[in-house]
């Protein structure tokens, strides 16, 4: 039986632990917890030995992998900060005066709280976009689309999530590229909002008194995000040219421009200090960190080494899908929306099934190639995580405004749609261009 067992084919091996991760996930299992347990698993029905164990749990102390835990404990840090600070409320306070166009209120309040990633951030602008309906003529269903939508326009390229950070971190794409390459599919989010929700929008429906803005209040949370994204991009382009690999000239750099802002927002308000590192010591950093762990060591399963140093997990696992006929791309679109679907976070599915797509490609695959990868793992992923009935923003959105977020569903497949064709269009313009 035991033979039986392990002289099954490698993708179905693998992909029964993808399932296994999937399902101890909708049993409440935390999700760190749940892809830990899938990559010993796999580890152990490969045959690895003990060689393959020790491998596994080294992997999680690799300093790369030491690199990306600090980035997303400061990543949440400068979080915590810029809401402890005053910054973000400042800024959205200032902008919700001033602006008139019904719209452009609408959906601006919400894809402003979206810069910043905090879980169940819907439910901070859930209430904004409320009071701009001052005459209460948007209908629930209506409001929970326009909330929830443009809350995560962002979250392609934005270098503040951690799904993002992650994604960088599997592709090895610089940081400044994977930004210039993602950023046009918040134009297609945008132009789908737009077209399938915000047109349902009367013109007349938002009254505000028209002040003028507050620079300071502008710039209150510019500033700190400036320096962040221009530390980042700037350095994954200056590092890797002194001669550091580029993955971790990726995260050296984004550590680097996290602790500059942090300073700048604790020099002008050292009151913030405490209130952010309270916020920081909580279940929910840990169980983020636990899931960076786990998909590292996921990562690391799939590469695992079997007869000989040159076969492993995964090139096994390639050279069966190319013989049962099965497209690569096929993978690349399906694994990651189903990971989206289930998990209902981006840190889930990119964790759940970047790994496995990423090694699908090979040991040296081509810059093209990882490009075009990227864009539409991602896309199809995030697709999955927006309809995903357990994404935490959906739910709260919902019970917010008090209505089934299934009833929600028809006014996002339009824009879905349009990013998924927007993901397409980048990706052919990529195949051109590179």
């Amino acid at each position: 039986m035991t033979e039986l067992l392990t002289g099954l084919p490698a993708s179905l091996k693998v992909f029964s632990i993808f399932i296994t991760i999937l399902l101890l996930y909708k049993l409440r299992i935390p999700l760190g917890i749940a892809v830990f347990s899938g990559a010993l698993l796999l580890s152990l029905w490969s045959a690895t030995g003990l060689n393959g164990l020790y491998k596994l749990f080294h992997s999680i102390i690799e300093p790369e992998n030491v690199l990306l835990y600090l980035v997303i404990l400061f990543l949440l840090f400068f979080t915590e900060a810029l809401t402890a600070s005053g910054r973000m409320s400042r800024t959205v306070e200032a902008l919700r005066k001033r602006i008139s166009n019904p719209k452009i209120i609408l959906a601006g309040l919400p894809a402003l709280i979206g810069l910043l990633p905090m879980p169940g951030g819907a439910l901070f602008s859930a209430p904004l976009v409320e009071s701009a309906d001052t005459d209460s003529r948007l209908s629930p269903r209506l409001k929970i689309a326009i909330n929830y939508w443009f809350r995560h326009i962002w979250e392609y390229w934005w270098p503040l999530y951690p799904g993002v950070i992650l994604a960088i971190r599997y592709t090895k794409i610089p940081v400044g590229m994977y930004i210039g390459i993602m950023s046009p599919l918040t134009i297609a989010a945008i132009a789908g909002g737009y077209f399938f929700i915000l047109r349902h929008v009367p013109t007349e429906s938002i009254k505000n008194d028209g002040r003028k803005i507050d620079p300071s209040a502008l710039l209150a949370t510019l500033i700190p995000i400036v320096l962040l994204v221009g530390s980042a991009v700037g350095g994954s382009i200056v590092l890797p040219e002194m001669g550091m690999d580029k993955s971790i000239s990726n995260l050296v750099s984004m550590l680097a421009g996290l602790v500059l802002s942090l300073c700048v927002i604790f020099l002008v308000s050292p009151a913030a200090i405490m209130p952010s590192v309270t916020a920081l010591i909580s279940k929910k950093t840990a169980l983020l960190l636990i899931v960076i762990v786990g998909v590292q060591s996921f990562a690391a399963a799939l590469k695992l080494p079997l007869d000989t140093e040159s076969m492993t997990i995964v090139s096994v696992m390639r050279d069966e899908l190319v013989g049962f006929g099965i497209p690569v791309v096929l993978v690349v679109v399906l694994l990651p929306f189903i990971s989206g679907a289930i998990t209902g976070i981006a840190v889930g599915f990119v964790g759940a099934s970047f790994p496995l797509v990423i090694a699908l490609l090979g040991t040296q695959p081509t810059e093209r190639t990882l490009v075009i990868t990227a864009v539409l793992a991602f896309t199809f992923g995030y697709a999955g995580m927006l309809l995903s009935p357990v994404h935490i923003c959906f739910v709260v959105t919902s019970e917010y405004f008090k209505t089934s977020l299934y009833r929600t569903y028809s006014l996002l497949l339009g824009p879905l749609l349009t990013i998924l064709a927007g993901a397409f269009a980048v990706a052919g313009c990529c195949y051109l261009l590179l």
